[in-house]
């Protein structure tokens, strides 16, 4: 009797470990299905965009797909960066550089560097007549590499007004595959050189899609602020500069000079420099264009 009692006790004892290892082995499976679903729905949240590189948690919480503000799909009406709802601040400007990498002197890596150190991200408006050379493939690689998202400026720098819907295409197309050579990025915004543009330009944009996006102010093409300390006095003080403002800059060595005072300027006066990464693109509006 006393055996059979041994006998038994062992065999419950099996029969638990059994039942301990399976609910384990169950646990165990069921937490990665939940980190598989997660890292599924991680990647689906993206929408193929890359995460937001700097710090924005004091000023935006974004959506589940990883947005927190959008430009208006009419770039006539405005190209301003508004919050999606009432959870993000609308007190950010975005920072942006046209004709870049400005060759034979180009100045995009000093700039990257800054932003960089001051936890700043920016788009950078490539034009593709600059990527032909191996210098300037490496410039923007390098660029992007450090987290700063490249959009497109067309190939040659014309005005889109003055060519045939074909020609638009191609100079814009040319300059999206150049970028995507170099990136492996599908480009998300488009800015037309000299902020003209028409009914064409707004066509191919949504063919490719590309948000097209003009700016708030820019001073630094103009004669008076080709110098660091007056380009950073007027950008930081003009009656343009307000919550949700786009700001145009280029690819200058007196913009490089001013970078680090319009960053801390900024900030000094409450805005947030927002990360483009943060910004859902739009399909452009086919609604008449204002005369």
């Amino acid at each position: 009797m006393k055996g059979k009692l041994i006998i038994m006790s062992l065999l419950l004892l099996a029969g638990c470990r059994a039942t301990e290892q399976k609910q384990e082995q169950s646990v165990e499976s069921s937490s990665t299905i939940i980190l598989e679903s997660q890292a599924s729905n991680e990647e689906k949240r993206m929408d193929n965009v890359r995460r937001a590189t700097t710090d924005y948690t004091v000023y935006a919480q974004p959506n589940e797909e990883g947005f927190a503000y959008y430009i208006h799909d009419d770039p006539d009406v405005s190209s301003e960066v508004m919050p999606l709802d009432e959870n993000s601040s609308p007190n950010v400007v975005l920072f942006t550089f046209d004709d870049v990498p400005q060759l034979p002197d180009s100045h995009i890596i000093r700039m990257a560097e800054t932003l960089k150190a001051k936890d700043v991200n920016a788009i950078f408006l490539a034009n593709g007549m600059y990527l032909l050379s191996e210098e300037g493939r490496d410039l923007l690689k390098r660029v992007h590499e450090m987290g700063f998202e490249i959009g497109n400026h067309t190939q040659t720098h014309p005005n889109l007004r003055e060519l045939t819907y074909e020609e638009q295409y191609a100079e814009i197309e040319e300059t999206n595959r150049l970028i995507y050579e170099i990136t492996g990025e599908k480009v998300r915004w488009f800015r037309p050189p000299f902020g003209k543009f028409n009914f064409d330009t707004i066509h191919i944009c949504n063919e490719l899609d590309l948000q097209l996006m003009a700016w708030s102010f820019g001073y630094d093409w103009m004669d008076e602020y080709q110098e660091g300390t007056a380009l950073a006095e007027i950008s930081l003080d003009n009656v343009y500069l307000h919550s949700g403002a786009n700001i145009l800059m280029h690819d200058l060595p007196w913009t490089a000079d001013a970078l680090d005072r319009l960053i801390d300027g900024y900030r000094k006066q409450g805005y947030h420099i927002v990360d483009p990464y943060l910004i859902i693109r739009q399909e452009n509006s086919t609604e008449p264009l204002a005369p």
